[in-house]
């Protein structure tokens, strides 16, 4: 466990308080819960785990750590046309953090349960040798057989993107020292589109009964995208000129070709890519126009050609983009997956 804390000392201070609001969790006082879903609803659930390191820089603060960890788990179920509403926490502390890291981190867990809407149902804590490591199980509300699902897009069906994307990618390298960012105000608006992705929350629901296929981009748009293909047995075409870029992201780009297209591939974005058919065109507008996302038509879908890959990227004067398969692989080189 961490320097000086008592593991139940630690739960009853810090982590007790943020399961107000769901009665399934005991007050965090017995070592399981229970979750029921309301009337006419089903439960999504989805589990991601992020480590020091790997997912975000050691030197991230304990707020920047908390709310990364927990929004891009919001932006799986957001994906889903599902609205989150409570997780589970299982932290891995190494003895390097101390009780003032764990109140920071509760403080910004705190913050976005304010800002989201949901509550802390259980977890675990303990100690590692290790980096430090956080998982969370989140999980969602959707309507009974309303999912959506990455499988039931359809040969001739519209891709479109939320947001813009590259933003991410640009920022962590601005952490790291890769890239420099001249502006201030650029690098801070990048910076933070890393450490605190902003999960498309209102989006995903909206989505529900329009979207033919949805996934949420933390691999990067090619990648993910590509998930989608896979598992409707299809293909993609984008157009790389329509991909929408921040003005930021735009500032730094410029005519760097490799570049950009290294903002389709970078990941960590956390912003809704999806397909709809052509008739639908006029509710998208409308469902941008509520929510407040800026959503952008990039490509559509295509049937599977032997010999191409699942996503071809075209320039604006229609030629092929090599990408990849775009995006970071677990377990594997840094390409994609």
């Amino acid at each position: 466990m961490a320097r000086g804390i008592d593991e139940f000392d630690l739960i009853r201070r810090y982590f007790a308080p943020l399961s107000n609001g769901e009665p399934g969790a005991l007050g965090l006082r017995d070592d399981a819960a229970w979750l029921r879903p309301d009337p006419g609803m089903e439960l999504v659930v989805s589990a991601d785990a992020i480590v020091a390191g790997v997912h975000f820089p050691a030197s991230t603060t304990p707020d920047d750590v908390a709310r990364r960890a927990l929004r891009v788990n919001l932006s799986d179920v957001a994906a889903k046309g599902a609205k989150a509403r409570c997780y589970t926490l299982a932290l891995q502390l190494p003895d390097t953090v101390d009780e003032d890291w764990i109140s920071a981190f509760a403080s910004g867990l705190a913050a976005d349960h304010e800002t989201y809407g949901v509550s802390l149902l259980g977890g675990d804590t303990t100690s590692t040798s290790g980096p430090l490591t956080l998982s969370i199980n989140i999980f969602g509300q959707v309507f009974e057989n309303k999912m959506i699902k990455r499988s039931s897009s359809g040969v001739e069906d519209d891709v479109y993107v939320s947001g813009t994307i590259g933003d991410a990618c640009l920022g962590l390298g601005s952490i790291v020292g890769g890239i420099a960012v001249d502006s201030a105000a650029d690098r801070a608006f990048l910076e933070g589109r890393f450490l605190r992705p902003e999960p498309r929350v209102s989006l995903g629901p909206a989505l529900v009964s329009v979207a033919t296929a949805a996934a949420d981009i933390s691999d990067g748009l090619v990648a993910d995208l590509g998930h989608i293909c896979a598992a409707s047995d299809a293909s993609a075409e984008i157009h790389q000129h329509l991909v929408p870029l921040s003005d930021a992201a735009r500032r730094l780009v410029t005519d760097n070709q490799p570049l950009r297209t290294n903002l389709m591939t970078g990941g960590d974005d956390y912003e809704i890519v999806f397909t709809a058919p052509v008739s639908a065109r006029d509710t998208i507008v409308s469902v941008a126009s509520q929510t407040g996302v800026s959503i952008t038509r990039i490509g559509r879908m295509i049937p599977v050609t032997p010999g191409m890959p699942a996503v071809t990227v075209r320039d604006e004067a229609g030629d092929i983009v090599e990408a990849g398969i775009g995006g970071y692989r677990h377990f594997g080189e840094d390409v994609a997956g």
